[in-house]
């Protein structure tokens, strides 16, 4: 593989995440060019790409979800041009040139969600989530599951982020003000998921003293409350997807990744855990690996 190509769609911990995939993957390869185009406007994305096609690239990767539509209008024009999209919101119809990276964060929430049931003093654990979306819900049924897994008679609290309360994934009041809710219901771990809105559920745990899990990146005036955050690993999963097209073993479709392909997890602990918390977890994310338990998602 001589040739590669990473399109981002805006300048985020994401797209990051996905050129360190690509440098990481061509370092010891003398023969692979990698570069990295930043197109400034959507309007911009499908030449980017087409531009790519007709360099002859082997490989063009779409490194966020907001060039969905140009990736697949550029995979059908060009059949015989290889291209990986990273992380859609919406599953793009099955092409066999187009590779589809999709994460499996429901198996994230649910190390989270085990976690928090054994954390938990009161019993009462509660997550803040987006609205209702697909990540949304496999956010929230894992993270139950999990709850319910390691604390059978846990009670679980729940709630989305309603249609009438402002941009989606962006209201952190509404998130601080549905986290207050559920600490006033007994709630002493919550999971806050769903962009700025998850963040502001975890800043009102924070000054109510209580334990919190994050989603991804979390914001410092929440981290007193933090254990640790679910995490996905863009960069490994573009990494591997490279080497596994260099060697011959490319394959189209969606490929969902998981924590067999360590490709999603938990960050590193904030607190220190007991021995026999984290050897349950362990044990835990070896089950989910093997496909001994399921999410429900």
């Amino acid at each position: 593989m001589a040739f590669i190509t990473d399109v981002a769609g805006l300048r985020s911990a994401a797209d990051a995440d996905g050129w360190r995939g690509v440098g990481d993957a061509v370092r010891d390869r003398p023969c692979a060019h990698a570069s990295l185009i930043t197109p400034s406007r959507p309007s911009e994305y499908r030449g980017a790409l087409q531009a790519r096609a007709d360099a002859h690239d082997d490989l063009v990767i779409a490194a966020s979800f907001l060039l969905t539509d140009a990736v697949i209008d550029a995979a059908r024009a060009n059949p015989g041009t290889r291209f990986v999209l990273v992380d859609p919101l919406v599953a793009p119809p099955g092409l066999r040139n187009l590779a589809v990276l999709s994460f499996r964060e429901d198996q994230a929430a649910y190390l989270a969600g085990a976690l928090a049931g054994m954390a938990t003093r009161s019993g009462v654990v509660a997550g803040v989530y987006g609205p209702d979306g697909a990540t949304d819900q496999a956010h929230r049924l894992g993270f139950e599951h999990g709850a319910r897994y390691a604390r059978p008679n846990v009670r679980v609290l729940g709630a989305y982020q309603p249609a009438s309360e402002g941009a989606p994934y962006a209201n952190p009041e509404w998130g601080a003000e549905q986290a207050r809710a559920f600490i006033a219901q007994g709630a002493d771990v919550i999971f806050g998921a769903g962009g700025t809105t998850g963040q502001g559920a975890l800043v009102a745990v924070a000054q109510a003293g209580r334990s919190c899990i994050g989603s991804g990146t979390s914001e410092g005036s929440a981290a007193g409350c933090l254990l640790t955050s679910t995490v996905t690993y863009i960069d490994r999963a573009v990494g591997a997807t490279i080497i596994d097209a260099a060697a011959g073993r490319w394959s189209g479709g969606i490929q969902p990744l998981g924590l067999a392909e360590r490709a999603v997890g938990l960050a590193p602990f904030q607190r220190p855990l007991p021995d026999d918390v984290r050897s349950r977890l362990q044990q835990i994310t070896d089950q989910l690996a093997a496909g001994k338990l399921t999410t429900g998602a």
